[in-house]
């Protein structure tokens, strides 16, 4: 059964790259807007310093989205956009203090959108809120997920894995993408014997120890697996994504698999928690204005041809999906998720 993508009926493309700076989003001493997208401004917005917080230490995908779009988000609000930085537990200490903030939209996160709804539905420590507690302003990336070997593997196939006896997922620990992508594939599919490696400090680390033979396979974001499977360091498998992705355009996603109807249930679950991908959230009690006024920014910057571009380039696409959809197509489809996907969902935290 084909499964059409949210984002390909909605999106467009483009993307990012890092460091801390302040980018303003007005002109110099007089006043005047500089060239760029612009949404025609925003009252409740104009000459403000808005923070877009990354939930994740600089350099990362999140942290170059969130550079990439901030000066023409300025440039489109007549405001100051700046990014700042606050990692912890995976993206949930951000999150946390994101939604005790004012709503008066200058300060806004760019989410680990599944990491986040994994933990709010498996009811994780230190999820100490629900999705309806933030407000959408709009998607403007993926979250395709690719499991991939390493090259001088004897895993070269999904079908190989699934003779496999004892196949060896690494992962750099319970509640993250990399073990919670696993854990579902284990059930789905009753892998004999199969185990999830822990232990590491992060997926470099497991990367190193797949490219060594201590693991067999690794399952993360599919921009992040582009660079080891250019080089021919990493083999992919299998890609969870409504279709196949350009990181591995010969690798087949779920829904070209012959699949069981439990096996259909667990993995198109599991994709709907992927759609959400990397939003911008604001609080819940968001001024209206305001909140209508970052939606309108988006929309017109995620049209930009020079802004599409250049997220080409760093091989960092927009995909975008209006705040609005995703509350409406996403959010909803992840409030009424089977029973069954939620039970293993929360024994990988």
């Amino acid at each position: 059964m084909r499964h059409i993508s949210l984002s390909r009926r909605l999106s467009i493309g483009a993307l990012a790259t890092s460091a801390t700076l302040a980018i303003a989003g007005c002109g110099g001493a007089s006043g005047n807007p500089q060239s760029g997208p612009s949404a025609g401004g925003c009252e409740s917005l104009e000459g403000k310093t808005i923070s877009v917080v990354v939930p994740f230490a600089p350099g990362g995908g999140y942290d170059s989205y969130a550079r990439l779009i901030a000066p023409d988000l300025g440039k489109a609000l007549k405001a100051q956009v700046i990014v700042k930085n606050q990692p912890g537990a995976g993206g949930l200490v951000a999150i946390n203090s994101l939604v005790r903030a004012k709503g008066d939209g200058t300060e806004i996160a760019i989410m680990n959108g599944a990491g986040v709804a994994a933990a709010v539905l498996a009811e994780a420590e230190g999820a100490g809120f629900s999705l309806d507690d933030l407000s959408y302003i709009g998607r403007v990336g993926e979250n395709n997920t690719v499991l991939v070997s390493g090259t001088e593997s004897k895993y070269e196939t999904w079908d190989d894995v699934k003779a496999s006896e004892g196949f060896r997922f690494g992962s750099s620990g319970r509640g993250s993408s990399d073990y919670i992508t696993p854990s579902i594939l284990i059930e789905a599919f009753d892998l004999k014997n199969a185990q999830i490696v822990t232990g590491f400090k992060g997926q470099s680390e497991v990367e190193l120890a797949l490219l060594q033979g201590n693991v067999d396979g690794l399952a993360g974001p599919a921009d992040s697996r582009r660079a080891g499977i250019a080089s021919g360091e990493q083999t992919p498998l299998l890609s969870i994504a409504p279709e196949r992705v350009p990181e591995a355009p010969d690798t087949p996603v779920f829904s070209e698999l012959e699949l069981t109807e439990r096996q259909e249930m667990l993995l198109t679950a599991h994709q709907t928690v992927n759609e959400l991908g990397r939003p911008l959230v604001g609080p819940k009690d968001m001024d209206p204005a305001a909140l209508e006024c970052l939606r309108g920014a988006l929309d017109t910057i995620a049209k930009d041809q020079d802004l599409l571009a250049e997220g080409e380039k760093q091989f960092r696409p927009i995909s975008y999906v209006s705040g609005t959809d995703l509350e409406e197509q996403v959010i909803n489809k992840i409030k009424e998720l089977p029973e069954e996907y939620l039970s293993v969902l929360k024994q990988s935290f």
